[in-house]
């Protein structure tokens, strides 16, 4: 037994790793463990590969925080994140819309990024609309750091569109008209577009009856000229010519690249996706109502959210937003996302321009800036947009009428929005 302890002493002194008076080592009595952040996301392809860049940066960066981003489905993620977040096991921060920040600011559980950075800072470097937008909470708090803006347009296949004599659409009509045509040209949906709820929100407001009234948070969507708008998009599904989701994936986006799509309205962030092969590709703003009220059309402005903890991983969580949304890294993301940056001083840099120049969606995008409007940020307008989604889709399967099928949407959001 005594050997045995001689050769362990000597190979322990000849690879170095111990000795008879071995004393801890000088730089560890300095290191102090990172304190880990952790951040859920549905991002996919480029746009998590660029996350993780930045996350990589961001940890090698400094020596308090280790941020790791899981993974999630996307679908019911928004659920997923409100019920762990409620039981203490969620996330310390997600990247989702406003609205649904207003969740979280209402049970006092989103941070107030004031508390850690300089929110006259922020203020200078966002625009009017995107400020009021990130700090237009109940509690009047800053809730949201803007990470990118982006927003629907019309992507359309302009082979298909030449060789019908057709042109790009200016109201919703000019959809109707192209889309039949389409149809009995070729037996295939004319128009489609990503989000049924974002689509009745652009017609409530295009039409003047609104989406959410602010003031007395309540909904009133039982106008007949809106009734008749709803109407009008489920004939449209029902007769072929519109198409209620895609065939071919979870997208349109693959659709109109498998020609069994003519046109569909989607996110600008959507162009990195698409290949229509030998056919090419067009894009152009979103169609209005020819007898419309106003023109409208909706900003979707993505932001980090942070929940609250303890002070230190509150502080990790503001400090990885100000590190993302530094000019270099604010570009880096608008431009893998599809985006504009919602700052100021991103928009200089020379990537930045260049890759505006070059990209059609943005182009599109930039034609609608003069009437492109945020939604209203209250507590239940998560519901609120589930329940207009619910109704549209019930009129399009003609499981109920556009009328009946409001009359209840109408019921369950003012209930969400009374809570």
């Amino acid at each position: 037994m005594k050997k045995n302890k001689s050769l362990l002493l000597a190979a322990c002194l000849l690879l170095g790793g111990c000795s008879a008076n071995a004393q801890p080592d000088a730089a560890s009595d300095n290191t102090t463990e990172k304190t880990e952040i952790t951040l859920w996301h549905t991002f996919t392809e480029v746009h998590e590969e660029t996350l993780q860049n930045i996350i990589s940066e961001f940890n090698a960066s400094q020596d308090a925080y280790t941020v790791t981003a899981l993974t999630q489905p996307l679908d019911g993620f928004s659920s997923k994140v409100y019920e762990a977040a409620s039981n203490g096991t969620g996330p310390d921060m997600v990247m989702l819309d406003a609205s649904v920040a207003a969740d979280y600011a209402e049970e006092g559980m989103a941070i107030d990024f004031s508390d850690y950075l300089d929110i006259n800072t922020y203020q200078s470097r966002v625009s009017e609309g995107l400020f009021e937008e990130s700090t237009d909470f109940t509690d009047g708090a800053w809730h949201c750091i803007a990470i990118q803006s982006t927003g629907p347009v019309f992507f359309y296949d302009k082979t298909l569109y030449d060789e019908l004599g057709l042109s790009a659409p200016k109201t919703w009509d000019d959809v109707e008209d192209s889309s039949k045509k389409i149809y009995e040209a070729k037996g295939i949906p004319g128009f489609a577009v990503d989000s049924i709820p974002d689509l009745a929100i652009m017609l409530l407001n295009q039409s003047g009856v609104g989406y959410i009234d602010k003031e007395t948070k309540t909904v009133n969507w039982q106008d007949d000229h809106y009734i008749e708008l709803v109407e009008w998009f489920a004939k449209g599904v029902q007769e072929g010519y519109f198409q209620l989701a895609p065939t071919t994936g979870d997208y349109n986006s693959g659709d109109i690249g498998a020609h069994v799509l003519g046109a569909y309205i989607g996110s600008s962030a959507g162009l990195p996706f698409l290949d229509l092969g030998d056919h090419e590709l067009a894009c152009t703003s979103v169609p209005q109502l020819s007898n419309g009220a106003e023109k409208w059309v909706q900003q979707w402005t993505r932001n980090i959210i942070g929940f609250k903890s303890n002070e230190t991983k509150e502080k990790g969580v503001a400090a990885f937003a100000e590190y993302f949304t530094n000019a270099d890294n604010a570009a880096a993301w608008a431009i893998a996302f599809g985006g504009f940056s919602p700052y100021s001083d991103a928009d200089s840099t020379s990537a930045y321009k260049e890759y505006i120049a070059g990209n059609i969606a943005l182009q599109a995008l930039a034609l609608q800036n003069d009437y492109a409007g945020a939604l209203p940020v209250l507590k239940g307008s998560s519901t609120v947009r589930t329940e207009l989604e619910k109704a549209v889709k019930k009129a399009a399967t003609a499981q109920a009428s556009a009328k009946d099928a409001l009359i209840e949407a109408v019921q369950a959001a003012n209930l969400a929005l009374s809570e």
